[in-house]
């Protein structure tokens, strides 16, 4: 009896070494947040490494060290040199969450500008937290929380506000206020193609439910994008039936980060660490510039220039297949996306410098 017991003992430590040995190993996908984001870990020991790519295509390198509540180390975009934040994994029931913590200059953590990114094992596949129900073909803006955010009653706020808060405004309030910021701030946000598909899209619904909007901003919009609302309002009904929408949103949002501290470091308000991160995130993004409607097209799934199906569901598909990792810059640029770069230097907004880290 007493051999039985000991035998018993000793499989379950070996078990449970084995799973410890194995627990952080294997390839994940992001969700909400960490949407279009893939993190790939390898453990040997108390050594963990793996590779970070982020939606853009740069790719960062992990080399930490397993600790008693997970994994902690450092991340470099590959083939920098300096370390460029640190991290944190944690085990959770559905995955793994990752805890981003830039470096300021001197290296020590930037916990203020941290970020978490929730991850899920490769293969798995379910619906975001965020998701909402199906939309009706027609489509619109989510509806706004229980107890909305008021937008406010100005004529004119400042842009950091807009970024901040216009996800929670009406449509309608979002194209006035978006009308009524400087040349300039709306100059930076259409850089980056899903930032503006997201402007587009709330300020076509405003027009949809017939409600007045500036008619200068419209038409600046519509020209930019060369659409029409009647042309790009079913084309974002159709995403959101295909159940990517989500991830569009997530994009969105993400290039808005970079927008916003775009901002900060041109009015000197942030590090240059932090200034030269946002730089080598946004050079790329505004070289692979795409009309809204091409995106559309891609979540939902249509080939450019085919028509839309009658109304289904579609199965939800597990991510958008983003472009593979470019080592060097882009040696041209779409037609669209020089236009909006001439455009930027013509009004004086400070463009993303290369990324000083090669």
């Amino acid at each position: 009896m007493g051999k039985l017991w000991l035998a018993c003992v000793v499989a379950m430590l070996l078990l449970a070494r084995a799973a410890h040995a194995e627990g952080f190993t294997g390839n994940f996908i992001g969700t909400d947040s960490a949407a279009a984001m893939s993190l790939s870990l390898q453990e040997a020991g108390t050594r963990v490494v793996g590779r970070l790519s982020l939606p853009d295509g740069r790719v960062y390198s992990l080399n930490g060290q397993r600790r008693e509540t997970g994994v902690e180390g450092t991340l470099r975009i590959s083939g920098a040199a300096d370390s460029a934040a640190l991290f944190q994994i944690e085990q959770q029931p559905t995955g793994l969450r990752l805890l981003f913590i830039p470096a300021m200059a001197d290296g020590r953590p930037a916990m203020a500008n941290a970020r978490v990114f929730p991850f899920i094992p490769e293969g798995i596949s379910v619906l975001p937290q965020s998701k909402l129900p199906a939309p009706a073909p027609a489509p619109a803006p989510a509806p706004a929380p229980a107890v909305p955010l008021l937008a406010p009653v100005e004529q004119k706020v400042d842009v950091l506000r807009f970024i901040d808060e216009y996800r929670q405004w009406k449509p309608a309030d979002v194209a006035r206020l978006y009308g009524a910021l400087g040349d300039r701030d709306r100059g930076l946000i259409q850089l980056y193609d899903h930032a503006a598909a997201d402007i587009l899209w709330r300020v076509c619904a405003a027009v949809q439910a017939g409600t007045p909007v500036p008619q200068q901003t419209l038409a600046d919009l519509l020209d930019r994008q060369q659409t029409t609302c009647a042309e790009f309002l079913p084309l974002a009904a159709a995403a959101q039936r295909a159940g990517l929408f989500p991830e569009f949103i997530s994009r969105a949002r993400f290039q808005f980060d970079i927008v916003r501290e775009t901002i900060l470091c041109n009015r000197g308000q942030s590090t240059p660490s932090k200034c030269a991160d946002m730089s080598a995130l946004g050079g790329p993004m505004i070289a692979r510039w795409r009309d809204a409607t091409s995106i559309m097209r891609e979540l939902a799934g249509l080939p450019d220039g085919a028509s839309l199906p009658a109304p289904q569901q579609l199965p939800l598909r597990a991510a958008i297949i983003d472009e593979p990792e470019i080592k060097t810059p882009p040696r041209s640029m779409s037609a669209a996306a020089l236009k909006a770069f001439v455009e930027a230097r013509r009004r004086g907004i400070r463009m993303p410098l290369p990324d000083p880290r090669g």
